[in-house]
């Protein structure tokens, strides 16, 4: 009978957790249809001081959820990994070895995605130039056409779903084992506790995801399919737990979360410090909202535990 108790409360858990994540990701885009935040170009849309609040405060939160909640996981888990041999033990510092490895993954990506942009817009450029020659067109229009696009340098054609994309991966990979944590609890009390805690934290997180990936012009398709993936990881990580949870293995660290993890701590260092909280001097309150963004979830930290 517990056990069917324990079921159930890990099922509903995964009913929840779904519905109310969803929820708060869509709530940036209800708040649109008032204030028309994304109703200018991208680059004046941040210029909304209640956007860059908010986007700030997101920042924050995930600063927060990085170096508070993430990396002493990470930190944790590679420390028992290699205490029972998993990993070999190193005379470096492997967690912090993970993280920059991380970093430096997402740096390297949107790199290669601005140079296939820029070589794009190139021949693009060349090709309009071609087709003005060939219409016998003046050279005073052409060396227009050709200076004219570098106003802009990047913006027209910017892969933006790569910052959503950054976001969503690394944070996936932390709720699902969020989730696991939840699907291998062992009794009733303890689910409805960490379930509780976890989807504080979590609908911080998917109000700011669906802040940011609304602010970067996402397109509508590619927008909810981000937050439908970051909605689900969760379920699926308690659906996992709760298939290994009678496995005598289920409480063993494990070496692909480890690395995984310690990957997806330096990539979600990349997003924050190079997306969001890169603003120059942005205002007071830009830096409050920041820092209420940290303070809140250090304090469900503090709760949590």
């Amino acid at each position: 009978m517990t056990d069917q108790h324990l079921i159930v409360a890990k099922i509903v858990a995964i009913v929840v957790l779904l519905l109310v994540t969803l929820v708060f990701c869509f709530i940036p885009y209800l708040l649109d249809r008032f204030y028309k935040w994304t109703s200018r170009p991208q680059s004046d849309a941040r210029e909304f001081k209640v956007v860059l609040c908010l986007l700030n405060f997101g920042g924050g939160v995930l600063i927060a959820t990085t170096f508070i909640h993430m990396l002493p996981e990470v930190v944790e888990v590679v420390s028992a990994l290699q205490d029972c041999r998993m990993l070999v033990p190193t005379p470096f510092g492997l967690p912090e070895v993970l993280l920059c490895t991380g970093f430096y993954l997402m740096y390297c990506i949107e790199e290669i995605m601005h140079f296939v942009v820029r070589r794009r817009q190139q021949r693009n450029r060349q090709l309009m130039v071609g087709v003005l020659e060939t219409d016998g067109a003046q050279p005073k229009e052409l060396v227009v056409e050709i200076e004219q696009p570098e106003k802009p340098k990047e913006q027209p054609a910017e892969p933006n779903w790569l910052r959503g994309l950054g976001i969503i991966v690394a944070l996936s990979l932390h709720e699902l084992f969020g989730g696991m944590a939840i699907g291998l609890e062992m009794s009733v009390s303890t689910v409805w506790f960490m379930c509780g805690a976890i989807a504080v934290h979590k609908l911080v997180l998917a109000f700011c995801i669906g802040m940011e990936i609304m602010m970067a012009h996402t397109r509508w398709l590619i927008a909810v399919v981000y937050l439908l993936v970051f909605s689900v990881v969760t379920p699926i990580g308690v659906g996992i737990g709760i298939a290994v949870s009678e496995s005598s293995a289920a409480n063993q660290p494990s070496t692909v979360s480890g690395i995984l993890q310690g990957l997806a701590c330096g990539t979600l260092i990349y997003v924050v410090f190079f997306e969001i909280v890169a603003k120059n001097h942005a205002g007071l309150r830009v830096l409050l909202s920041s820092v209420v963004g940290f303070v809140l979830m250090f304090g469900l930290q503090i709760a949590s535990k």
